[in-house]
């Protein structure tokens, strides 16, 4: 199984966001890509549920924005990731009444 976590943030660098990202997942196998200006995204193998969803409940309380996902290769977890990214992000419209 493969693991995708993304994390936006405008003012945040992506320099700051691969050492955030490889610093979570230190002991895994993985591999990072720049997605936009303001988007990083980290795949992830064979690591459990649990800890990924740990990773997100750590970063949760800060202000990125973040998505994750599940999946049997790298396009299906990347996709659910997507979708837990855009309703982070509705969900933030939402309740602060910003439009991001």
């Amino acid at each position: 199984m493969i693991s995708c976590m993304i994390i936006r943030h405008s003012s945040i660098t992506n320099l700051t966001k691969f050492k955030l990202l490889r610093f979570l997942f230190y002991q895994a196998n993985f591999e990072i890509h720049v997605v936009k200006k303001d988007t990083a995204l980290i795949y992830i193998w064979h690591i459990q549920q649990t800890d990924l969803w740990q990773a997100v409940s750590i970063l949760a309380v800060t202000d990125l924005e973040i998505g994750y996902g599940f999946g049997l290769n790298k396009r299906e977890a990347r996709k659910k990731a997507d979708h837990v990214l855009r309703k982070w992000q509705k969900g933030r419209t939402l309740s602060t009444g910003s439009q991001t």
